[in-house]
């Protein structure tokens, strides 16, 4: 009988294999900017009643409902890596501050009601990056 259950070794080969795409490519690959973009990046934005509905939707979608607060930047994956390279100001080690504001939604988790509160605004982002990709958002001002 042959085992059953996950399988590291073809997750494993997998990873491999995208990252030497990747690089075959010329294209910079980045395992904390794949992460940024699942927790940070919704481009266009997703459809919603209102900004709570869309706050409850994408927290749970995106498996994120025991985080407190979110950020979600609506704008392309490639005019958000911008700022790491020509459309952000040096804020410090690794740190960019954009110099064009984003259209963004935070979502805040309310322990009273156990669902997210939703705000949306149009700023300029703060992000850490990595080999000039972002690969951390710090705030908004």
């Amino acid at each position: 009988m042959a085992l059953r259950g996950p399988r590291p070794t073809f997750l494993l080969t997998l990873a491999l294999l995208a990252a030497c795409v990747a690089l075959t490519l010329g294209q910079n690959w980045n395992p904390l900017n794949d992460i940024f973009r699942k927790n940070h990046v919704d481009f266009p934005k997703t459809p919603a009643i209102n900004n709570n509905a869309y706050c409850n939707k994408m927290m749970w979608d995106r498996v994120m409902y025991l985080k407190y607060t979110n950020t979600f930047i609506h704008a392309t994956v490639k005019d958000i890596n911008k700022v790491c390279t020509t459309a952000g100001l040096s804020a410090g080690p690794y740190r960019y501050v954009s110099t064009s504001s984003f259209k963004i939604t935070t979502c805040i988790f309310n322990p009273w009601s156990i669902s997210y509160t939703g705000i949306s605004a149009e700023q300029k982002i703060v992000i850490s990056c990595l080999n000039r990709l972002p690969v951390l958002y710090a705030k908004s001002i």
